[in-house]
């Protein structure tokens, strides 16, 4: 049998203070970073439906 613990999902459980700070400091940082990336996907999308729109109607 296993136990079941109340980590958070994705972090390691044996850290320290700092080195948590730490791990969830970059997790937000590439939270970030893909939340820009799809942003600019969404915008990209949108301007090249908007040309395609522009240069058929």
């Amino acid at each position: 049998m296993t136990a079941k613990t109340n980590a958070v999902p994705g972090s390691p459980t044996n850290m320290t203070e700092d080195e948590k700070k730490a791990f969830i400091r970059r997790r937000r940082g590439r939270n970030w970073a893909v939340m820009l990336a799809l942003l600019g996907l969404v915008g990209l999308f949108y301007f090249v439906a908007m040309a395609r729109m522009s240069v058929s109607g």
